[in-house]
């Protein structure tokens, strides 16, 4: 699957809050038994954008382009740092199995 970089752009300039307000997370990080960070459950994706995207509610993202995401501040930096990616690569978890979501970013 393809993103185009003029709308990775709009999406990136228009700030990670913007973004965050069209996907719904769990209050609390999903964690191993042990009490380690394993990543962010999705329990809603809100409008039309997500057409495509093979993420669903109950889907724990685990990295972003093979970063962490635990902290607000790496969120940010990996957000940010797709205006110049050339892919999107989400680590997501589903039903306790590992994926990885690819997505490539492409100038007209």
């Amino acid at each position: 699957m393809t993103l185009r970089r003029a709308e990775v752009h709009r999406i990136v300039a228009n700030g990670l809050g913007a973004f965050l307000s069209r996907v719904s997370l769990d209050d609390h990080p999903a964690k191993t038994s042990d009490g380690k960070f394993v990543g962010f459950r999705i329990t809603a994706l809100q409008g039309d954008s997500w057409r495509g995207v093979d993420l669903k509610p109950g889907d724990v993202v685990t990295k972003v382009n093979g970063f962490p995401i635990e902290r607000p501040e790496q969120a940010l930096e990996v957000f940010q740092s797709l205006d110049i990616a050339s892919e999107l690569r989400v680590g997501v978890e589903r039903d306790g199995v590992p994926r990885e979501l690819r997505y490539s970013i492409i100038d007209p």
